[in-house]
């Protein structure tokens, strides 16, 4: 099973957000990207612009994605056809699904280590220190988000506990 084939297990409106908070971190980490390679010691009105526009992102990624994957719900019934459909591999996620969580980690530790060495400047964080700061931590949000989000709709292998197939309906 492949991202591809779990696309259509995530409801319209949550690939709606999805699509929103994935466009709104990449507006945010262009403009953190402009900030952090383009300012100098001070932000210029236009940077500071650019700024806002990054911090906007953060604040609208995070919006969607979270309201992404609390409306999205197991895919249970979904994920069971699906599961029939597909050759059973031994995976319980696709191997690109499960880099976003590593990946996740690492954007973050990204994050950590810029707003560490912003900290450790004597005149407190530089403008791209905080742009950094803002381009990894939206990085880390969309990664880990997208996670959560298709988590919630692959489908997972049957355990000793739970029955291969659904209870029949009364």
């Amino acid at each position: 099973m492949t991202m591809g084939d779990l696309w259509p297990l995530l409801r319209p409106v949550c690939r709606r957000l999805a699509l929103l908070g994935w466009a709104s971190s990449a507006a945010g980490m262009a403009a953190g990207l402009a900030v952090a390679v383009a300012s100098g010691t001070s932000l210029s009105p236009a940077m500071a612009t650019l700024q806002r526009v990054s911090s906007a992102g953060i604040v609208l990624a995070v919006f969607s994605f979270t309201a992404a994957v609390f409306l999205q719900p197991h895919q249970e019934r979904a994920a069971e056809a699906a599961r029939e459909a597909a050759p059973d591999t031994g995976e319980a996620l696709p191997s690109t699904l499960r880099s976003f969580l590593p990946g996740t980690v690492v954007l973050l530790l990204g994050a950590v280590a810029f707003a560490g060495a912003g900290l450790l400047l004597r005149s407190g964080p530089s403008p791209q220190s905080v742009a950094f700061c803002q381009v990894f931590g939206l990085a880390a949000a969309a990664s880990g988000f997208t996670y959560l989000l298709f988590t919630r709709a692959a489908p997972h292998p049957p355990t000793e506990n739970r029955p291969s197939s659904p209870p029949p309906e009364s």
